[in-house]
C-alpha cells in the first residue's frame, strides 16, 4: 500500500498551525465540540499572546453556558470577530459582541452549514430564501449584531421574478473537527459521536481554501482497518490528529457517553418519566393535541421540548416521527445540554442535508418557542433585551414547516402560576410582556407567513391564539383566567377575540393521564 506519514501530534503543536488573523471554523452544538483544541488554543494565547485577532466561524455555537466551547475564545485581542447562528450557550462571547469588543454577524444555521459546500466547490456564494424580511435581510439588519460590524455579507437579488438572499462566501484558514477514530493517515470515523454535523463540509471547505484541518479524536487505528463506508472524512483532507483527554471528549456537555445516542445500541424504555403538572406541562399537553399519528415533527428548545415528554408519557411517542436539525430522525429527542441529540434514532445524517429537507418544507409540524410576538405577526426568538441569544435552526424550521406551533409562557420574569383542580391560578404575572407592539428583532416575518399561507398557532398556559390575515385572534382561554386582567391587560396591543372563544380543555389542568392512546386518531393508528 506504500508508506504514508503519521499525522498524530500533541494539541500544543497542532494549534501552532493557527496563525494571527486566521479565520477558524469549528462545529458542535451541545455535542461535537473539539474541546481539546479549544483549550490548547486558549492556553497558547494566554501564554504567548498568539494566535490573535482571529475570526471564528461557529455554525452551531457550541457551549455549555459555563465557559466551555467557543467561550474559550472570549478574550480581548484573541478574536476580532464572530460569524455564526447561536450565542445562547456562549454567554461570554455574546457579551463581547453586545459590548462591541468584537464584530458579530448572525445568520440561520442552514446558511452557516450550507455555505460550507459553496465554499468547498468555489461557487460564488449561497442563494436561498432563508432570512427574507428578517434580521438577516440587509433591508433590516443584514445579520449585523452591533455598530462596529460594517461588512455587508448578504444581498437581496432577483431570480426568476422572485426575491432571494445571496450570502457571500469567506475564506477558511483552519478547520477544527472532531471524530471518534482516526487511522495513521487521518481517515476519520464517528461511531461514538451523537451526530455527524458538518465535519466533511468544513474539512473540504478549508482544504479548498488552501487552509489546514486539525482533527480531535478519541483513539487511533492501524491504516487499513477502518471500513471505508464508515469513514466520514478522508485522510487527504486532514493535516494533523490529536488524541483528546476523555474529559475533553465528552459525547455531550452532559454525559461522557451513551451508546443509545450514537446508535450503537437500542436502549429499551428510552424516553421520559412522568413529569409534574405545572404550566410547562399544560403547554406541552395542549400542543400535543395539535398532532396526529405519523407526522414528521421538529421540536425547538424550551417549552417545545415538553411536547415530546408528554407524548412519551402518554405512550404515543413511537407514533410520531421526531426529527432533530443536527441530523437525527426518529427516537426520543434530547433536552437541556443533550438538546439536538436523540436516543434510539432510526437515522443520523449530516446536518446540511437535514437542513436542506427542512428548508424545502419537509416537516409537517414544528413546535418552537418565542420571546416576543407583535401585532404584525412578527416573531422574535433571537434577542432577549440586550442579550443576543441567536437564531440557530429556528429560521430553517419555523417559517418552512407545513404548520407552525409556538409554545411558551404568556409573560416572562418571576411569575407565579399554579395548576390544579382543572384550572389555572395566576398568583403573580411576569415582569416582561411577550405580546408587544413591535418586536425587538424580526426572527420570523408575519408578512412572509401570510404570503406562504402557513397555519400558525400560539399556545401559552392561559391562552391560545391563531395568526390570520385579520391579525392575531384569541381562540381559547384557560379555566380560572379572567380575560381582561390576565390576558388583554398583559398585552401591548389588543388582539381580535374569536366569536367562538372557548375554554382550553379542562383535562390538561388535572393531574391525571390524558389517555390519548385510546382516543381518535391515535387508537386507529398502527405503525408500519
Amino acid at each position: 500500500m506504500g508508506s504514508r506519514p503519521m499525522k498524530l501530534t500533541s494539541s500544543e503543536d497542532a494549534v501552532k498551525l493557527v496563525k494571527d488573523k486566521d479565520t477558524v471554523i469549528a462545529d458542535g452544538i451541545t455535542f461535537g465540540a473539539p474541546e481539546e483544541l479549544f483549550i490548547a488554543l486558549e492556553k497558547s494565547f494566554l501564554d504567548t499572546g498568539h494566535p490573535r485577532d482571529l475570526e471564528i466561524v461557529a455554525p452551531g455555537g457550541t457551549g455549555d453556558t459555563r465557559g466551555r466551547g467557543f467561550d474559550h475564545f472570549a478574550h480581548e485581542g484573541f478574536i476580532r470577530g464572530y460569524y455564526g447562528s447561536y450565542l445562547n450557550l456562549t454567554r461570554k462571547l455574546g457579551t463581547m459582541v453586545s459590548e462591541e469588543k468584537i464584530e458579530g454577524y448572525m445568520f440561520p444555521l442552514g446558511v452557516c452549514c450550507q455555505m460550507l459546500r459553496e465554499i468547498a466547490a468555489q461557487r460564488p456564494g449561497l442563494i436561498t430564501h432563508l432570512g427574507l424580511k428578517t434580521f438577516a435581510d440587509p433591508r433590516l439588519e443584514g445579520g449585523k449584531l452591533n455598530s462596529i460590524s460594517k461588512e455587508n455579507r448578504v444581498e437581496v437579488i432577483s431570480l426568476g421574478g422572485k426575491e432571494w438572499l445571496f450570502y457571500k462566501p469567506y475564506r477558511i484558514d483552519v478547520a477544527l473537527i472532531r471524530g471518534t477514530t482516526a487511522d495513521e493517515f487521518g481517515n476519520l470515523t464517528m461511531e461514538k459521536e451523537a451526530g455527524i454535523m458538518s465535519v466533511l463540509s468544513m474539512a473540504q471547505a478549508a482544504k479548498n481554501c488552501g487552509g489546514k484541518v486539525i482533527a480531535q479524536v478519541e483513539r487511533t487505528a492501524t491504516r487499513g482497518t477502518l471500513h471505508p463506508k464508515d469513514v466520514r472524512v478522508p485522510g487527504i483532507l486532514v493535516d494533523t490528529i490529536v488524541i483528546a483527554k476523555p474529559e475533553n471528549h465528552m459525547q455531550t456537555w452532559k454525559i461522557q457517553y451513551d451508546p443509545a445516542l450514537s446508535g450503537e445500541v437500542h436502549a429499551p424504555g428510552a424516553g421520559y418519566g412522568v413529569i409534574e403538572l405545572d404550566h410547562r406541562k399544560v403547554i406541552g399537553r395542549r400542543a400535543l393535541m395539535e398532532l396526529s399519528p405519523g407526522k414528521v415533527v421538529n421540536l425547538g428548545g424550551g417549552m417545545s421540548e415538553f411536547v415530546s415528554s408528554v407524548a412519551w408519557e402518554e405512550g404515543i411517542g413511537e407514533q410520531v416521527i421526531f426529527t432533530v436539525e443536527a441530523g437525527m430522525t426518529g427516537g426520543v429527542p434530547g433536552y437541556g445540554l443533550n438538546f439536538n441529540t436523540a436516543s434510539n434514532p432510526e437515522a443520523i445524517i449530516d446536518m446540511p442535508s437535514q437542513l436542506d429537507f427542512y428548508d424545502g418544507g419537509g416537516i409537517d409540524v414544528t413546535y418552537v418557542g418565542f420571546a416576543q410576538i407583535d401585532k404584525y405577526g412578527n416573531v422574535n426568538a433571537s434577542k432577549l433585551g440586550n442579550r443576543i441569544t441567536g437564531v440557530g435552526g429556528f429560521l430553517d424550521v419555523a417559517p418552512n414547516a407545513k404548520r407552525r406551533v409556538h409554545c411558551g409562557a404568556f409573560t416572562a420574569g418571576d411569575f407565579n402560576i399554579e395548576v390544579g383542580e382543572g384550572k389555572l391560578n395566576i398568583r403573580r404575572d411576569g415582569r416582561v410582556k411577550k405580546f408587544v407592539g413591535q418586536v425587538d428583532q424580526v426572527t420570523v416575518s408575519g408578512e412572509c407567513t401570510l404570503e406562504k399561507g402557513q397555519p400558525v398557532l400560539i399556545i401559552t398556559e392561559r391562552a391560545v391564539f391563531e395568526w390570520t390575515r385579520d391579525g392575531l385572534v384569541l381562540t381559547e382561554i384557560a379555566p380560572g383566567v379572567d380575560i381582561k386582567r390576565h390576558i388583554l391587560d398583559q398585552m401591548e396591543f389588543e388582539p381580535l377575540v374569536s366569536p367562538d372563544l372557548r375554554e382550553m380543555p379542562k383535562e390538561i389542568f388535572i393531574d391525571l393521564p390524558l389517555n390519548l392512546k385510546k382516543r381518535h386518531p391515535w387508537r386507529e393508528y398502527e405503525r408500519i
